[in-house]
């Protein structure tokens, strides 16, 4: 007599279910980064406990994509930190970063982003290693380009010509504008030393945000060139 199999109920139910709902990648991480959240929360600037946590997290998040990259808030206010997964600057990176924040569980005490946002107010400073710049220190003038995006040559008090230098800026650009728009907004950066006698032809490093804010409610084939 042939034997047949009887699947029950239940098994179907266990066996069906962990086919069904395997976990993605993206979903993965989560579940990581719930299990450790306090952890996260209360000791991410602690100096001894900080950098074995970011190498956690870093590590993590190379099983999902290996160039992203992040960075936290302080406590803010309202007893949360902002968690802020970014592709920098990589648009090639842009859409696996909004995946993976799509599918982030809804957390009191975080508020997640991707990519990195504006901050608020105009007036930034950056530590980028031994480099301490402020938007203060920069002036600028731009060129249109042929989609909508600029060109611009930063003017840079006592201008050292270094990668750091330069790096530091496009942290900055970040601050005022966001990821996104420096990513698709700046086509080029220049760097020069600032000279002193020429500030009252150039315009404060900050008015980039206002100039991309009147770019972006243009329609896209509006098009004035500007020269350097």
């Amino acid at each position: 007599m042939k034997k047949v199999l009887f699947i029950t109920p239940l098994l179907f139910i266990i066996f069906g279910f962990s086919v069904i709902h395997k976990k993605t990648k993206e979903e993965k991480f989560w579940v990581w980064f719930l299990k450790h959240q306090e952890k996260i929360y209360h000791h991410i600037e602690d100096v001894k406990k900080a950098e074995k946590i970011y190498n956690q997290i870093e590590n993590q998040l190379k099983k999902v994509e290996t160039n992203l990259t992040f960075e936290f808030s302080p406590i803010l206010s309202n007893k949360t930190r902002e968690f802020t997964i970014s592709a920098e600057g990589n648009k090639k990176h842009f859409a696996t970063v909004k995946k993976l924040v799509k599918k982030a569980p809804k957390l009191k005490k975080w508020k997640i982003h991707a990519l990195k946002q504006r901050a608020t107010g105009n007036h930034h400073t950056v530590n980028y290693g031994d480099v301490k710049l402020s938007c203060c220190d920069i002036y600028f003038r731009y060129k249109d380009g042929k989609y909508g995006d600029i060109g611009i040559e930063l003017n840079i008090r006592n201008y050292d010509g270094k990668i750091k230098t330069q790096e530091a800026t496009f942290h900055l650009l970040d601050k005022l504008i966001g990821e996104y728009d420096h990513t698709y907004a700046i086509k080029w950066v220049d760097w020069v030393l600032l000279d002193e006698k020429d500030v009252e032809h150039l315009e404060p490093f900050f008015k980039i945000k206002d100039l991309i804010n009147q770019k972006k409610k243009k329609p896209k084939n509006h098009h004035v060139n500007f020269a350097l």
